[in-house]
């Protein structure tokens, strides 16, 4: 019988989410956009708002059922924070992408989104 550490099961159960997400992110933006216009005006920033909730949720989760006290207290700030700079690091990492660039309303709308989604989280 395999012994379960408390830390791997928080791990699994509230991280392992969060890094599996930022991960999907990561990929998604590496590709090429269509070239077509969007159907809708301003789709992408509506698509970075509930991408980025999400984000946010999942940190504020992960943050709120961590074992360190600081970070449970702070856990809706840290979850913006982070996010936030994740949003930055992706308009970074896209100015390499072929056919994507860098917007500032892009990081608007992950800071947003970011603040929504934690606030989904009751606590």
């Amino acid at each position: 019988m395999a012994i379960k550490h408390k830390s791997t099961d928080q791990f699994l159960k509230f991280w392992l989410p969060v890094y599996t997400y930022a991960a999907l992110i990561f990929v998604f933006s590496s590709f090429s956009p269509d070239l077509q216009p969007p159907v809708i005006l301003h789709a992408d920033k509506l698509l970075h708002l509930i991408e980025y909730a999400i984000l946010g949720y999942l940190l504020a989760r992960a943050a709120k059922n961590s074992s360190s006290l600081k970070l449970s207290a702070h856990f809706r700030v840290f979850a913006v924070c982070v996010a936030i700079i994740y949003g930055m690091s992706d308009e970074f990492h896209q100015y390499f992408v072929p056919g994507r660039g860098v917007e500032s309303l892009d990081l608007v709308a992950d800071g947003v989104g970011a603040f929504i989604g934690q606030l989904f989280l009751r606590g």
